[in-house]
């Protein structure tokens, strides 16, 4: 079974705009890195034309199909992080996240339905965790040992009041509002079929171009196939509104592989990923019965009982480089024109801001 997700319903598609034969940039992909970097390009001095076009429609894959956290991640997704790529890289992510959730709240926080009931990580406080929690925290990232409770049961947690949750249909909207009152063309329901050395064939025609960003995450194999990140699918469930023993946080099981929030009295739950194993390394968004069932537990535990109905369930596509959380958003030359910026490894709400910010930078340099 696969709906549409919560943060799709009731956003109508802005209209698409005419699509030139040359322009300066194009950015291959309207979710949030496409859109953040179109952005910023525009606002440099002099500034390129930018055309973005997007295959759907409207907006689906990763930026409308999660679960609406606006966070720079929990201890135990980061020890795990640690453990593969090192505590330089664990660092720089969480302040390039930090930087980047700051300016979504700054410049879209009226806008997106934000939620600042921070985050909580239920897996315990343990040495590793607390080492790592005094590194961040010496950058001023505000981790505390605190006790909450989980489905009636006492748990001591590591909390980060900073964070939130928000909508991000709405934000996405209104980042693709904003960037084009400052004169960026986006052009939905238009699919590019290749795009090398200043030639882009998009819907049968060819678009000449000085640069192009290829911002299409987990889909980055179709455009370039030696790309090395991978689809991950992530699965959700909403319940209808119920009760709850559960504190309203962005809440953290399994590492991170699980996690929820309350929407409107409404539980939303997600994970369950690795349970799935290779099944789960895929572009296809029609969920599994499986990592569903998955849910339906995960949801019972947090809740404290069983007395609930699910409203919804719907699935996203998340990138990974070469099938790892981090690095995020590696930068790769396809030729001297054209880039292939792809693999947030989940964590897209929060990094595209940073990330589109020193790409459009380097590239204006």
């Amino acid at each position: 079974m696969s709906d549409a997700s919560l943060w799709e319903i009731g956003l109508a598609p802005a209209p698409s705009d005419p699509v030139p034969d040359r322009v300066d940039v194009l950015v291959v992909g309207g979710g949030f890195l496409g859109l953040w970097l179109a952005r910023f390009l525009r606002e440099a001095s002099p500034a390129p034309s930018v055309l973005v076009l997007d295959r759907e429609p409207a907006p689906r894959g990763a930026s409308t199909r999660n679960a609406g956290f606006l966070t720079c991640g929990q201890l135990g997704e980061m020890v795990e992080d640690r453990r593969a790529a090192g505590e330089e890289a664990v660092v720089a992510t969480f302040l390039l996240r930090r930087e980047g959730a700051e300016r979504v709240a700054r410049e879209y926080g009226g806008r997106v339905d934000l939620d600042p009931c921070g985050s909580a990580d239920f897996d315990g406080v343990g040495e590793e965790k607390e080492a790592l929690a005094r590194t961040l925290n010496r950058l001023g990232a505000g981790y505390r040992a605190e006790t909450r409770d989980l489905g009636g049961v006492p748990r001591r947690v590591f909390f980060r009041a900073g964070d939130a949750g928000l909508h991000p249909g709405k934000l996405l909207a209104s980042l693709e509002a904003d960037a084009r009152a400052r004169g960026v063309a986006v052009a939905r329901g238009v699919a590019v079929a290749s795009a090398a050395g200043g030639r882009a064939v998009a819907a049968g025609r060819t678009v000449a171009y000085g640069h192009a960003f290829l911002c299409t995450n987990a889909f980055a194999r179709e455009l370039w196939p030696p790309s090395e990140v991978e689809p991950g699918r992530g699965q959700l469930l909403l319940t209808a509104p119920c009760a709850a023993a559960a504190p309203r946080v962005l809440g953290y099981l399994r590492g991170g592989f699980d996690y929820f929030r309350f929407v409107d009295g409404r539980l939303l739950v997600g994970g369950g990923r690795d349970l799935g194993g290779a099944r789960e390394a895929t572009s296809a968004m029609e969920g599994s019965p499986e990592v569903r069932a998955h849910l339906l537990a995960t949801a019972r535990r947090i809740l404290g009982h069983d007395d609930f109905s699910v409203e919804r369930h719907w699935a996203g596509v998340m990138g990974f480089p070469s099938g790892r959380h981090l690095p995020a958003y590696p930068a790769r030359p396809v030729d001297a024109q054209t880039t292939v910026v792809a693999g947030c490894g989940g964590m897209g709400v929060a990094l595209a801001p940073a990330a589109a910010r020193r790409l459009a930078d380097a590239f204006g340099a």
